[in-house]
């Protein structure tokens, strides 16, 4: 009896403690998309589209509709979506962004289709991306890549694998406000998963690598 109630009492503060970073992160998602240098940039950037090409500014504010709907829906929902959704709104993101940056964007993609209906927590590949845009491509004048790879790994415990990779000069120091996005999708999977999901960041030889490890339920169910 003792034991039951010390395992419902660390399953509450878990769950308590996995609410409180659901809400942090999709504050923090609503404040990437909608804090003043991002609209300055993108409403700047569709002003000088309007009478040189109005289709692609029309194109760019259904964009930026996208993104903030995603992140409205999943707020008043389940935390929880199918990769194939939170690729979409990446997606809608990187749209965004490559109205800003132009051909200095470069994005590959390489994802099975089995691990489309995986399950992860929202928000959770869209700042990783943001990460990469941020402090390998938007910094430099020749821009660079970013690479999005995801696949279902049946061996062993049944899990989805998401990599997101550049090939810039990797992170900045934590202080100077890099890595804290990095840190709030670690702990939200930590708290949904426990010691089964991990967030790993490492060096390459370009750029940085950042692998999310997130565990799917048994028999493939929501």
């Amino acid at each position: 009896g003792l034991e039951s109630s010390a395992r419902l009492r660390d399953e509450r503060a878990r769950a308590a403690r996995a609410e409180t970073l659901r809400v942090r992160a999709e504050l923090a998602a609503l404040r990437a998309q909608l804090n003043p240098h991002f609209l300055f940039n993108t409403l700047h950037t569709v002003l000088g589209l309007v009478r040189r090409d109005p289709a692609l500014a029309e194109e760019a504010l259904q964009d930026l509709g996208d993104v903030l709907r995603y992140a409205l829906d999943v707020q008043r929902g389940d935390d929880r979506v199918a990769l194939r959704d939170e690729l979409a709104f990446v997606d809608r993101y990187l749209a965004i962004e490559r109205v800003r940056l132009g051909d200095r964007l470069r994005v590959e993609r390489e994802v099975s289709d089995a691990a489309l209906d995986s399950r992860l927590p929202a928000f959770t590949v869209q700042p990783v991306v943001e990460n990469a845009i941020r402090y390998a491509i938007a910094c430099r004048a020749q821009g660079g890549r970013v690479r999005i790879e995801a696949r279902l790994d049946e061996a062993a415990e049944r899990c989805l694998r998401v990599t997101v990779s550049d090939d810039g000069a990797g992170a900045p120091p934590t202080p100077s406000g890099a890595g804290l996005g990095l840190a709030l999708v670690r702990g939200r999977l930590e708290a949904a998963f426990g010691a089964g999901a991990e967030l790993l960041a490492e060096q390459a030889d370009a750029g940085l690598v950042v692998t999310l490890r997130v565990p799917q339920p048994a028999g493939g169910a929501a």
